[in-house]
């Protein structure tokens, strides 16, 4: 039986988490997609209800568990409930969006609150015109040393990067041996 890892998919509405989950996962279950309300059916005209969920095979040993959350500030509270158990967080902004990004900011500072929690950061839509530089991003988001790379959330390589990336920053933060993967945990 393959460990199991749980990773957080979170990032403002609109950020590509449900597009990330779709493309990189061999087995996926997606909440309900609804008509969106209020202001942001401007933007986008579906969003999803509930949560994300998909599992990536890594190989025969690792199975990593990705749980995407709203991406909504009412959902606030869900944000803390869903990463209890996770190794890390992988956190989506959309590059072009300055509500996204003004969202973002907000977000980010649960997460970077939570002890231990790991962090790699994904910035959508830099192929679009009005998107601003990474390095002005990271400087944004306050981001440091948190690691951060463009990815098009479409792309199941890019997808399959970050995860590996954080993965990465996860296993340089503790011993191999002390890795607490969790079976059935969550």
């Amino acid at each position: 039986m393959a460990e199991i890892a749980k990773i957080i998919v979170s990032g403002p509405f609109g950020s590509g988490k449900t597009t990330f989950i779709k493309y990189v996962s061999d087995e996926q279950f997606s909440g309900n997609d609804v008509p969106t309300t209020g202001e942001l059916a401007k933007l986008k005209a579906m969003t999803t209800v509930g949560m994300d969920f998909g599992i990536l095979h890594v190989d025969d040993e690792l199975d990593v568990h990705l749980f995407g959350t709203p991406g909504q500030s009412r959902f606030a509270f869900m944000w803390k409930i869903m990463a209890k158990g996770a190794l890390g967080t992988i956190f989506l902004v959309d590059g072009a969006s300055e509500r996204a990004l003004k969202e973002a900011q907000t977000m980010l500072k649960t997460y970077k609150e939570m002890p231990d929690m790991k962090l790699v950061v994904g910035v959508s839509k830099q192929d679009l015109p009005e998107a601003q530089s990474l390095n002005d991003i990271a400087n944004l988001l306050d981001l440091g040393n948190t690691p951060m790379f463009a990815i098009d959330a479409r792309e199941e390589k890019d997808a399959r990067f970050l995860i590996m990336a954080l993965l990465q920053e996860i296993l340089a933060g503790d011993e191999a041996d002390d890795l607490d993967l969790v079976e059935d945990s969550y």
